[in-house]
């Protein structure tokens, strides 16, 4: 099936040094390259999960002078949280332009494993969409444009594909290296070079179980028989069970948000890049997309690198974090 409304960036938008024209180089660059904003939360908002689970973190930030524009949220990656760089890159800018703005540590991500024993996983949509419901009740706000990176990005396209209308307005959303597919994702990682980001994150899980299992007695259990042979297997012996699926292949059926894309009604884009070494770009030419949606590809960004050089010498800018401000505060770019 053709893409409708398929667009391209021309390299005229990103266009890195010839020293970085490498998805892997600009990923894996990315990951230590991380001039992080110091933007401390003015309040955290303990958002209730289902079935008495505790509660997840949402991290707020005000500009100075109140406004009327919708209110943002964001959602991150896998290993990261609320503090990550592309977090709080992204939030500085959009607090710069006026925009009250909300970081969520996902259920069992960063600060909020200490308020739920849920783990980290990309299937916690219905805990975003309460999450967004409670906010709105409970702060009076009504209007929300979204952003989420790498897994947040599709735990937003899912919750997106299985919106029903209400108080809460969703006025626009991006995501940025989405793994619709989170099956194919994790082949993807598990085989030939891309094991090093598959190393990459298992050592993050590794580390975050360990914290876990001091603070809730689930996980001491689970961990005592964790596989951390392969992604696949940490979440078939530790993830899937604490979140209430059957199996990995449970889990990723659930969460994956490909089969949900032609569903989405509200003005979304979805950012890809060919050369992303983590999430499969050929999951995107031919998927099912809702009249809604705009898919732009770029070219040689990596997963969620796109680093060029920026306005001083030996420099770097994170592209990325720019253009997802620019253009969820753009209304002509919709």
């Amino acid at each position: 099936m053709q893409v409708p409304n398929h667009k391209f960036i021309s390299d005229s938008m990103f266009r890195p040094p010839w020293y970085l024209r490498s998805g892997h180089l600009q990923t894996v660059i990315t990951g230590f390259y991380r001039p992080i904003v110091d933007l401390p939360p003015r309040i955290a908002h303990r958002c209730p999960l289902d079935e008495s689970l505790g509660h997840m973190l949402v991290h707020e930030n005000s500009p100075e002078q109140p406004s009327d524009r919708p209110a943002v949220l964001l959602l991150h990656g896998l290993g990261s949280s609320h503090a990550g760089t592309y977090m709080t890159n992204i939030a500085a800018g959009l607090v710069r332009k006026g925009y009250r703005v909300f970081r969520a540590d996902l259920p069992g991500a960063g600060q909020s494993y200490l308020e739920t024993p849920m783990p980290p996983h990309g299937a916690c949509f219905d805990s975003i969409r309460n999450c967004l419901e409670h906010l709105s009740q409970s702060l009076g706000i009504s209007d929300w444009n979204l952003a989420g990176v790498s897994l947040g990005g599709n735990i937003l396209l899912r919750m997106l594909g299985d919106w029903k209308p209400g108080r809460v307005k969703i006025h626009r959303a991006i995501a940025l290296a989405p793994p619709i597919d989170l099956d194919a994702s994790c082949r993807n990682v598990e085989k030939g070079i891309n094991r090093l980001y598959a190393s990459y994150f298992l050592r993050a899980l590794r580390k975050q179980a360990q914290a876990r299992g001091e603070h809730w007695p689930e996980w001491k259990k689970l961990l005592a028989q964790a596989d951390y042979g392969s992604l696949r297997r940490f979440d078939d012996s530790v993830t899937a069970p604490l979140a209430g699926f059957k199996d990995s292949q449970d889990y990723y059926s659930t969460g994956s948000s490909m089969n949900w894309l032609n569903r989405i009604k509200a003005p979304v884009k979805i950012l890809v890049d060919r050369h992303d070494p983590i999430v499969p770009y050929s999951l995107f030419p031919n998927a099912n997309y809702s009249p809604t949606t705009e898919l732009i590809i770029t070219d040689r960004g990596g997963h969620v690198g796109y680093l060029r050089k920026g306005d001083s010498p030996g420099a770097f800018e994170r592209w990325a974090d720019r253009w997802i401000v620019e253009t969820l505060t753009d209304d002509h770019a919709w």
